[in-house]
């Protein structure tokens, strides 16, 4: 379906979208997992409501946060290698959460193993993507990013049989089981040639010839300690800069880089947010457990099928890409807003697939968003610092919805703040297409 460079091949490409589909589908299936546990964890734990919520948004910055060295870890050791490593680690962190004895090492164990091996492979799969496909490239995102909703179609109410059958460490020990298979996909990956790779194969340059050297006078002993230092002040400048090009910081001082940014965080907040919330918000309004898994189950439909829709819709020019995410983005944003009026049970099914099917389709367009405003050449380390910026506010809010929840005993204003917190991402939008119309002149 889609194109590939010179050299690479089709069939690798859709190995990259199986890839990325694993990783949304853990990323998404264990954050889901944590919140379909979280009354159990509070019992078991005597904990309160908002520091469960908060160990799992902790989780989920930590996630974002280690993304910046996906491509330092690509370049030294290729993409293949990490992958394959990183996937296997993600399965042995949930085994041995399930030995966990506190919620403090409960959170140490997610967030240190499985935060960083989780946020490598979805960024060396985003960026591996972004190369390979030069058509289709929506519809292969949508393809690739469906696994958060497969993940949240299954995972739920798969969670919720497990808790029931084997407790919460039988839940870890069996999902740990399965998150050792995104190892695998790792194996199928293979590492496109680096700039660093590619000067493996060239003579590099030695210096001047000595008997080409000139002859100059030998200096004093004070400059040459001045030379010393000034040579070690280069060298340790130039070792700065080479990390700070290996980390793609330079990408920060783009405008274009903070729109996306802005849009990424927004949203990517408030659905963290919400499916970390959600069982309890719905248990709070009075519906069974299994009844809020139906519900998740929904949202996760929802995703699915607006995510695929959403493809190949701005593939073919249907429908542009900035209409496209707005629409999405002012849908899914009053969907949270009018969350105090939802209480009956279809009513809380419908709100749910639409929230999580309209959201799941800007966080996959926003990556063509990325891609467009940004290029392919840094677009891992583009996702990566877009990743990093989000995680501040996962540290610092992420505990509100249940601290709310705790002092108000409703999640009602919480999911009304968060669908106003969604609408800001509509901002970011207008002023990119405001000063892309004024640079183009078409505004004076």
């Amino acid at each position: 379906m889609g194109k590939a460079h010179v050299g690479g091949s089709s069939r690798q490409g859709w190995c990259e979208v199986f890839c990325l589909f694993m990783s949304w589908l853990l990323w998404v299936g264990i954050l889901k997992s944590l919140g379909v546990m979280l009354p159990t964890l509070q019992e078991q734990f005597t904990a309160q409501t908002w520091l469960i919520g908060w160990m799992i948004s902790i989780i989920h910055g930590v996630i974002n946060v280690s993304g910046l060295f996906a491509r330092p870890l690509e370049v030294m050791f290729g993409s293949r290698t990490v992958v394959t490593v990183a996937g296997f680690l993600v399965g042995v962190s949930m085994i041995i959460a399930s030995f966990s004895t506190s919620v403090e090492m409960l959170t140490l164990t997610l967030a240190l193993i499985a935060g960083p091996s989780l946020s490598v492979v979805n960024i060396l799969s985003r960026s591996l993507m972004g190369r390979h496909f030069t058509t289709h490239y929506a519809t292969a995102s949508g393809i690739g990013t469906s696994g958060a909703s497969v993940g949240l179609i299954i995972v739920a109410p798969f969670t919720q049989l497990l808790l029931n059958t084997y407790g919460w460490r039988g839940t870890f020990l069996i999902l740990g089981g399965l998150g050792l298979h995104l190892g695998v996909c790792g194996v199928l990956l293979q590492s496109p040639p680096t700039d660093e790779t590619k000067k493996n194969g060239e003579y590099q340059s030695l210096g001047p010839d000595i008997d080409e050297a000139p002859v100059v006078n030998s200096p004093s002993a004070e400059e040459t300690g001045n030379s010393k230092l000034l040579s070690r002040l280069i060298t340790f400048k130039d070792a700065i800069c080479a990390q700070m090009s290996r980390l793609g910081f330079s990408v920060c001082l783009r405008v274009p880089f903070w729109f996306t940014t802005v849009t990424f965080c927004c949203i990517s907040f408030c659905c963290i947010q919400w499916y970390t919330y959600y069982i309890s918000q719905a248990e709070a309004k009075g519906f069974s457990p299994y009844d809020a898994v139906t519900f998740t189950t929904a949202a996760g439909v929802g995703n699915l099928l607006i995510k695929i829709l959403a493809g190949p819709v701005v593939d073919r020019g249907l429908l542009k890409l900035r209409p496209a995410m707005v629409l999405s983005i002012i849908v899914g944003s009053s969907a949270l807003l009018i969350t105090p009026l939802v209480n009956s049970y279809w009513l809380m099914m419908a709100n749910a697939f639409i929230f999580y099917g309209a959201f799941g389709a800007v966080i996959s367009l926003n990556d063509l968003y990325t891609r467009e405003l940004l290029g392919t050449d840094l677009l891992a380390c583009t996702l990566a610092w877009m990743e990093l910026v989000s995680a501040v506010s996962y540290f610092s809010l992420g505990f509100f919805p249940g601290w709310l929840y705790d002092k108000s005993g409703s999640y009602d204003l919480s999911f009304v703040i968060l669908g106003c917190i969604s609408y800001l991402s509509l901002a970011a939008l207008m002023v990119e297409w405001f000063l892309a119309r004024w640079s183009d002149g078409k505004i004076k």
